[in-house]
């Protein structure tokens, strides 16, 4: 008999029930644990996770929240349609530092480097723009001329393949996916991926990545840890099309993948298998995020998802007590 889908250890219904289209935790000094909720209507709802309700009410703009991040003192969104907002964090609240203005119609979110204060932004052309947490432009990533069409970018990540060795997989609408060296800003790999990618995610100590598209196949890929060329893995079958989001966890025990359908779907990073079908949401889920942290209401690393149905969901899985 197949054990039913456990319940989220709590259910948000987010303002006005507004759709959610991005979601950041939030560990601020003090012990301030809150979850970050970008929402339809252009504003970022900050909950609380000790009492689970609004806090913060913050105006970015009119468009809808595709992404955001939050660091110990700044927090960066992007909007649909292309505008980056920098704010800073003070006693009274956000203020706004800077603004990135891109005629970007995508959906592709950037990606940061955290460390060295980098934006990885998307434009047309598939070019990737620089900029630091000032909004200053400061490079770009372009093919070469002779490259194929590769179209926009649809999927950034930053990832570090060893110390100081920085590098970005971007996915390109026309269905490949580029493998950036940082340092020298060359194209160092490349591997043609079955349909367009929509989301990508990379487990470093395993180098295998994984790609959430429009079918309904979750790719595997693999990155060679001496030459760094990509290759084709395992495909994983779902029952129903379209991914929006694909999030491996920090421990690489599970990743997650969040479906037009609604559900999200975990599976072993070991034998690439489901281990369970959450049905919570009633339509499409936007975004699913980690906590790097626990969170002490529940003593555990949690889960979150949020989808057009306005729900956020909370989730205790596969976590190892102590």
């Amino acid at each position: 008999m197949a054990l039913l889908p456990p319940d989220p250890v709590y259910t948000i219904r987010n303002v006005d029930n507004t759709p959610v289209y991005s979601l950041a935790f939030n560990f601020l000094p003090g012990g301030l644990e809150r979850l970050l909720a970008g929402s339809k209507n252009g504003y970022v709802y900050a909950y609380n996770l000790q009492t689970n309700r609004v806090q913060q009410k913050i105006k970015v703009g009119q468009a809808p929240i595709l992404h955001l991040i939050h660091t110990e003192d700044q927090l960066i969104t992007q909007e649909k349609g292309g505008k980056y907002k920098i704010f800073n964090l003070t006693n009274s609240g956000y203020k706004e530092d800077s603004v990135i203005d891109i005629d970007y119609p995508g959906f592709c979110r950037f990606e940061a480097n955290t460390k060295l204060k980098l934006l990885y932004v998307p434009d047309r052309e598939s070019q990737i723009y620089l900029y630091n947490f000032s909004g200053e432009k400061i490079g770009n990533l372009k093919p070469e001329t002779s490259e194929q069409k590769l179209g926009d970018p649809m999927c950034i990540k930053y990832i570090e393949l060893a110390a100081d060795k920085a590098h970005l997989l971007v996915g390109y609408e026309a269905g490949w996916l580029l493998l950036w060296d940082l340092n020298t800003s060359q194209c160092i790999g490349k591997l043609q991926t079955k349909e367009c990618p929509m989301s990508v995610d990379f487990y470093i100590e395993q180098h295998k990545g994984i790609i959430g598209n429009a079918s309904n196949v979750i790719q595997v890929f693999s990155i060679g840890r001496k030459d760094l060329s990509l290759a084709h893995g395992t495909d994983i079958s779902i029952k129903n099309p379209g991914i929006n989001k694909v999030q491996s966890r920090s421990d690489g025990k599970v990743f997650v993948s969040g479906g037009w359908d609604g559900h999200i779907r975990i599976f072993s990073w070991f034998s690439l298998r489901p281990l369970v079908v959450l049905t919570e949401h009633k339509r499409a889920v936007q975004d699913v995020v980690y906590s790097e942290q626990k969170v002490s209401m529940w003593n555990a690393n949690l889960m979150a998802a949020g989808g057009l149905d306005g729900v956020i969901t909370l989730w205790d899985l596969y976590n190892k007590k102590q």
